[in-house]
């Protein structure tokens, strides 16, 4: 897993390197600003053809700015400097790189970036603590409409922040690890540079890469002596309403290898006899035929809305995903969040999307979720899993985060949070652990899409579409380790 850090982490891990002798901070910042010039050298193509300006604040991300104007200097690549303020604090960095005053200026209305090929934006970094006023909006707006690098964080970006202006970087140039802040928006062509920090020992969030899902895979076997029953699952959904979210959420269970998919669902209107048609490897039950209480199969609940069973009636000890609809079956709008959540059984996996995690969470409907709200839930939820499903995919337990980043956009398409749905709760009734399915299955989800991508149309995928490549996905995890 590749450690995330927060803001206070960043800083925390600057601070011990730079006491523990290890590295002074004049080495970082020059290994930072080099970092940015050798990736400008190294990735952008014919940069020695290429006009640059960077943009620096008054921070450290501007130190590095300046030192990254410096060595694209050094390295051939006509560049220039523009400070956000005069009084820039940045003197002693002129000096000592021996930068002209002919190199910079301050930035003012009439400021023309458009005489550049790219711009280094330095203008804020991990530290951003207030909103931006009217002259830095208009600034960060002004140069969206150009090539950006940014330096370690696109300015405007924060763990705490819902700031609305920032800046829309082609890539982002960040040190030592990625911050949590990188996933908290899309923002495009991460890529990570070794300035020479101290090994992190540990980390309380996560991101995932393909490494840990293979570790995570259960090995194939030809031959096996298995019952379908051993890998069981049940789901209770559907309405006269929605049909179709039955229907995916029962063949993604069924195409990600559950045995026997049993399927609850509406007796009106011949729903039963409609999907038990469409889908002869699903057995298609009445819902009233449901027992909790004698059925120890994992379980999930709520795509397709109407059929929620209530909390009573539900067995605590046993293993659910609760999606969708069945969320708002235990959002008792009179009481409290810590009374909700206690309705939800223990060994549950939630899997909102943001709308639905603001509602279920009681936060505002046009907040944007940081940091400290996923620390807040980390504190409520107990044994419970919450996966939050937005650009990236963030997979909370009551002591870590873990991050997926792997999903493409096509993933924003009606029925693939059902298919999602229908992979968790298969891989539970294969014997994963709940946490290894919520990585697995969130993993395989997002592979499965682009490998639709890859394979066949980077447009118009269908949810149906996605079931079909989840074997493919799954071969592709395969590959490596049956080698």
């Amino acid at each position: 897993m590749i450690p995330v850090l927060t803001k206070e982490q960043a800083y925390k891990l600057d601070k011990d390197t730079i006491e523990s002798g290890y590295l002074s901070q004049k080495e970082l910042m020059d290994n930072a600003g080099k970092a940015v010039a050798q990736f400008f050298c190294e990735k952008i193509q014919n940069p020695f053809s290429k006009t640059v300006i960077v943009v620096c604040g008054k921070g450290n991300n501007g130190g590095d700015g300046v030192i990254a104007h410096s060595y694209l200097k050094k390295y051939n690549v006509s560049s220039k400097i523009v400070f956000t303020e005069k009084n820039h604090e940045h003197s002693k960095l002129l000096k000592k790189y021996k930068i002209s005053t002919s190199d910079y200026s301050i930035y003012n209305d009439k400021t023309n970036f458009s005489k550049y090929d790219w711009i280094i934006d330095g203008i804020f970094g991990i530290g951003l603590s207030r909103k931006l006023n009217n002259r830095y909006r208009n600034l960060i707006t002004k140069i969206n409409c150009f090539n950006i690098i940014s330096i370690d964080m696109p300015s405007g970006v924060s763990d705490s922040l819902d700031e609305t202006v920032v800046v829309n970087s082609k890539y982002t140039i960040t040190f030592g690890f990625s911050k949590l802040s990188h996933y908290m928006i899309p923002v495009p062509n991460i890529k990570i540079t070794d300035i020479g920090f101290q090994k992190l020992n540990k980390s309380t969030i996560n991101k995932i890469d393909e490494y840990d899902v293979k570790e995570i895979l259960n090995p194939i076997s030809i031959k096996k002596n298995i019952h379908k029953k051993k890998t069981q699952c049940n789901i209770i959904s559907g309405s006269i309403y929605y049909p179709g979210a039955a229907f995916l959420c029962s063949m993604a269970a069924n195409k990600t290898g559950s045995g026997y998919v049993a399927l609850y669902t509406d007796s009106k209107n011949n729903l039963i006899q409609n999907l038990q048609t469409l889908m002869p490897e699903v057995i298609v039950r009445d819902l009233d035929l449901f027992d909790s209480n004698s059925i120890s199969f994992p379980t999930l609940i709520g795509p397709g809305g109407q059929l929620i069973p209530t909390s009573e009636n539900l067995d605590k000890t046993a293993t659910y995903v609760i999606d969708a609809s069945a969320l708002s079956a235990f959002d008792d709008l009179e009481s409290t969040i810590e009374n909700n959540i206690a309705e939800i059984p223990n060994q549950s996996i939630m899997t909102p999307h943001v709308g639905e995690f603001k509602i279920f969470f009681k936060f505002p409907k046009n907040k944007k979720i940081n940091v400290n709200d996923f620390r807040k839930i980390q504190k409520l939820i107990g044994t419970r899993i919450v996966i939050l499903k937005s650009f990236n995919t963030f997979i909370i337990t009551s002591d870590m985060i873990y991050i997926l980043s792997n999903g493409p956009s096509l993933l924003a398409t009606a029925g693939t949070g059902d298919v999602l749905s229908g992979i968790l709760v298969s891989l539970l009734s294969q014997g994963y652990s709940r946490l290894e399915a919520s990585i697995l299955g969130t993993y395989l989800h997002a592979e499965a899409a682009n490998y639709y991508m890859k394979n066949i149309s980077k447009d118009g995928m269908t949810a149906s579409d996605l079931i079909d490549c989840i074997p493919h996905a799954f071969n592709e995890l395969r590959k490596e380790n049956e080698l």
